[in-house]
């Protein structure tokens, strides 16, 4: 009978600590920060650089709370007052460094990925077991900013293989993103006031204009710039979104069309990149990125040394760290066999 009455006063208290729980969950959700770093111009096109916070939920002293995870993201964002691009950032798969050098602007784009070499089978006490040797392929793009467009000044493919051996194929020069000088200050925009669906400033001349009723004005704190193709408004304050939104979808960038405003689409960097030109090719192995050039580098080009100097370059022989693991790997399959 005791057991029962138990039994009934438990099945009382699980609704409550279903009902607890679910009103805990639905006070945190996960969500992201976006605020504006920097803001540079030249040439009538502003340089904007942009940091992101992503917050995940963690059960912490019995209740859900946003913590933050990673390290905050970076973009950076160009435009003119009528198209906005994305030059990259270090939250979507790639390194991005931009910067100027002799008073240019240069942005250098480096992507490292993993890819299958070749097939390994090793026969041991006559069954057969097979192996996928990995190199690591990484593609260091730099493009330069002649006013219009990106071209692409230089672009290497640097391929790491599991004996040690380095490949490197090039076009142009690559320089070393240390050369860069970072984009000059932070400007001021001129302040926005927001009043009743409309906003207020003077940049030029004044300007009185309609906001669209999607947005929403809590979240904006506005100043205004001028560019080559229009006036850009930035949101200067600290954006909340859920996670999952992308960055075209944040109301960080707006612009004046028709007496009213509306947000600047942002494309992606190949909508800007100019047509592209021939240039010479240079292959190496394990030594200098270099080019087929006679022109004088401004700075010394990124040096590249393989990682077993002593490793054959025939990449059919397995040696240095793959020798290593596929010794290991047989000796382990060698102990379970006979096991």
């Amino acid at each position: 009978m005791a057991l029962i009455r138990k039994f009934i006063a438990l099945l009382a208290v699980i609704p409550s600590i279903l009902v607890l729980t679910q009103t805990v969950s639905a006070d945190c959700s996960s969500y992201e920060l976006y605020s504006v770093n920097s803001i540079s111009s030249f040439n009538g096109w502003l340089l904007i650089g942009v940091g992101k916070d992503s917050y995940a939920c963690e059960m912490i002293a019995g209740e859900w709370t946003p913590v933050l995870v990673g390290i905050p993201d970076e973009y950076y964002l160009l435009t003119d007052g009528n198209k906005t691009i994305l030059l990259g950032g270090t939250g979507i798969g790639q390194g991005i460094f931009v910067g100027f050098m002799n008073e240019t602007f240069y942005v250098l784009i480096v992507t490292s990925t993993h890819a299958p070499y070749r097939n390994v089978t090793i026969t041991i006490e006559g069954r057969p077991h097979n192996f996928t040797l990995i190199k690591n392929v990484t593609v260091k793009t730099l493009y330069l900013f002649n006013g219009t467009c990106l071209e692409n000044a230089s672009t290497c493919r640097i391929v790491s293989y599991p004996n040690g051996t380095k490949t490197n194929t090039c076009k142009g020069f690559i320089w070393n993103a240390s050369a860069f000088k970072p984009p000059r200050g932070f400007l001021t925009g001129a302040p926005v006031r927001i009043e009743n669906g409309t906003i207020h400033f003077t940049l030029r001349k004044h300007y009185t204009l309609t906001l669209p009723e999607w947005v929403n004005t809590s979240n904006l704190n506005l100043e205004a710039f001028a560019a080559e193709h229009g006036v850009v408004l930035i949101n200067m304050g600290v954006i909340h979104v859920p996670v999952g939104v992308s960055i075209d979808g944040v109301p960080l960038l707006f612009t004046v069309e028709n007496g009213t405003v509306r947000s600047l689409s942002v494309l992606g960097l190949e909508k800007l990149a100019c047509a592209e030109t021939s240039v010479n090719t240079t292959k190496s192995t394990g030594g200098n990125l270099t080019a087929n050039s006679t022109d004088t580098p401004l700075t010394p080009p990124i040096i590249t040394t393989p990682s077993q100097p002593t490793a054959s370059n025939d990449k059919k022989n397995i040696c240095g760290p793959a020798f290593i693991i596929l010794a290991t790997t047989t000796g382990l399959l060698l102990k379970r066999h006979r096991n």
